[in-house]
């Protein structure tokens, strides 16, 4: 099963007024929510994703959200930390993205662009954020701290400008980002090793930032049992410092806003 989100995004003054007032029915769980293909809410997306192996070509898309307890004024961005464990002992070369000499530099991205299909989930941004990959670290690039070789966590950012803050209502479940993982190097000459391996990948936490940072929240809670974590593979049992399971293999990395912010400097 292979998804490739291309998604146009629109955004115009009505849209923007739309954004203002609590969606009709609006009853989301608080909470944070990781799925393949769409949106938690929406109910069509899947938690874990097998595939063959057997092509380059095509990309599925990890897709993150939130909901809030309490209303939210004036919201500017989101930090975004995810973490995955693989059930082998160290990282496979497949699983390897992003930084200089890995075996598949540029197969992990992130957009922000909601599905337009989507009819549970409201794009928090209404269409103005944006941003990308702050940082992915594994023990070999050790941006910030890894627990062992088989992990990497993964850092990403979005914000709209200073004019375009939103305020958010509770009990609405907002779109957040698209993670992307394409094929390129899965088979053939250059391919690289590790795709069929069992990989466990959670959402640890989204930190919602007002205009001003003064009363940012961090949600490491998921909406509901499991909502907040993601197989490939089937997941596997990992093992990390002792610790073994999906997803507790992967506990909660706390950070701040300023330490996401300065990686695009």
């Amino acid at each position: 099963m292979t998804t490739v989100p291309g998604f146009a995004r629109t955004a115009s003054a009505a849209a923007l007024l739309l954004a203002l007032l609590p969606p009709a029915g609006a009853n989301a769980a608080p909470g944070i929510n990781l799925m393949w293909n769409r949106c938690f809410g929406e109910g069509s997306g899947v938690q874990n994703l097998s595939f063959a192996c057997n092509t380059n070509v095509g990309s599925r898309a990890i897709v993150g959200s939130f909901a809030l307890t309490r209303p939210m004024p004036q919201v500017i961005g989101t930090e975004i930390i995810l973490q995955l464990a693989s059930e082998s002992p160290t990282l496979p070369e497949w699983w390897k993205f992003h930084n200089a000499g890995y075996c598949r530099l540029s197969s992990l991205s992130v957009n922000f662009v909601q599905n337009p299909l989507d009819v549970v989930c409201v794009d928090w941004a209404q269409g103005f954020s944006v941003g990308g990959l702050g940082a992915y670290c594994t023990v070999d690039f050790s941006c910030f701290q890894v627990q062992a070789a088989n992990v990497a966590l993964i850092k990403a950012i979005d914000a709209v400008a200073q004019e375009n803050a939103m305020d958010l209502s509770s009990g609405v479940e907002y779109f957040d980002f698209n993670l992307l993982i394409n094929n390129v190097k899965t088979v053939g000459t250059g391919s690289c090793a590790g795709c069929s391996t069992p990989v466990c990948i959670v959402l640890n936490s989204i930190r919602v930032v007002d205009k001003g940072d003064v009363s940012a929240r961090q949600i490491t809670t998921p909406s509901a049992p499991g909502s907040n974590f993601v197989t490939w593979q089937g997941g596997g049992v990992p093992v990390v410092g002792g610790v073994s399971g999906c997803p507790a293999a992967t506990p909660v990395k706390r950070s701040t806003w300023g330490s996401v912010k300065s990686l695009y400097r």
